[in-house]
């Protein structure tokens, strides 16, 4: 099972939101491998299942804060989650990947992805269906990171929606994916 597969479980079984930052290998068809975990695998209580990935894996941290759950991996550069949107709005009556592509089409994240030769990952498309009432978010001076956090707590759902950064290559080419699950 993969890493990030595992942390959504994780927070799922706890009811929780958070997110999972993570390094991993570029594939030959332009897709990140993450790290695997062999069975068997805890998944509850949260924090005993945070802590033996943490012990398989050292450089994956994790810390809490009142809202939500983020594990991070420290080998993870996730600039691109740094990058302050002077004004985000949306009105969208679709699933996360719907409001997430308006995101990714800010002239801030294009100017970043374009300066720093990062690119998306491929993968398969999945359809939009339409949810009621539609997601609202209206943000001034947030970071892409802020941006994601409110897009999944609007989804109100149970378990809560957890969003998956991950990310592969070097300080000169880097493929980023990024998934609400």
């Amino acid at each position: 099972m993969a890493v990030s597969t595992a942390i959504i479980n994780i927070l799922n079984k706890a009811h929780r939101s958070g997110s999972a930052i993570l390094h991993g290998e570029c594939g030959n068809n332009g897709t990140i491998q993450l790290p695997q975990l062999s069975p068997p695998i805890t998944l509850e209580p949260m924090e005993q299942a945070l802590q033996e990935i943490s012990g398989k894996y050292q450089n994956i941290y994790w810390r809490e804060s009142r809202t939500s759950m983020v594990v991070a991996d420290s080998a993870a550069q996730a600039k691109l989650l740094r990058v302050h949107i002077r004004e985000f709005r949306v009105v969208e009556d679709r699933e996360p990947d719907a409001v997430m592509a308006v995101l990714w089409r800010e002239p801030e994240v294009i100017s970043f992805m374009r300066h720093n030769n990062v690119r998306f990952a491929r993968r398969a498309t999945t359809a939009n269906k339409a949810i009621s009432p539609p997601m609202i978010i209206s943000m001034k001076n947030a970071t892409v990171s802020d941006i994601l956090d409110r897009i999944a707590a609007g989804y109100h759902a149970d378990p809560p929606k957890v969003w998956v950064y991950s990310e592969c290559g070097d300080k000169k080419n880097m493929t980023i994916d990024v998934q609400m699950k």
